[in-house]
């Protein structure tokens, strides 16, 4: 058992957040400290993303994405280069195909592909929050442990 308490962050949005391809409104996103295999097989940490939803009556699973923390940074950096640049970012490794995509009226995030692809909008005062949180989450994961 970790010394270290679980701890979950709720992201505020608004009402233009929609989760696709099932087209859930949603009222918050839980950031959660999660698990994600490595390429040695072993599960290194990682935050996972879920939705919570205004209604859910088909009982949707809540998960959004599992990222590990290094990809987790580099979304929430990517998330801000495309607030201040004004265009589509994207997250590329060995486990996390993300875009950030820039639109005037907000933003789209897609995780993953094909079958298993899951669109975001998200407008961008929400967007800015969500990076915060993911910052925070990774900045929590990456701290050494307590004695």
């Amino acid at each position: 058992m970790s010394a270290k308490s679980k701890l979950v962050i709720n992201i505020e949005v608004d009402d233009r957040t929609v989760l696709f391809p099932d087209g859930k409104f949603l009222s918050h996103i839980a950031l959660h400290e999660g698990a994600v295999p490595d390429t040695g097989g072993q599960d290194s940490d990682a935050v996972r993303l879920e939705g919570v939803y205004l209604f859910n009556e088909s009982r949707l699973g809540p998960e959004i994405a599992s990222l590990a923390v290094e990809d987790a940074r580099e979304l929430a950096r990517s998330i801000l280069d495309a607030v201040f640049q004004g265009r589509t970012q994207h997250v590329l490794s060995d486990s996390a195909k993300v875009a950030v995509i820039f639109n005037p009226n907000g933003f789209v995030l897609r995780f993953g592909e094909g079958g298993a692809l899951r669109e975001l909008f998200i407008g961008s005062p929400a967007i800015v929050r969500l990076a915060q949180g993911i910052l925070r989450m990774a900045d929590r994961l990456s701290a050494p442990p307590a004695h």
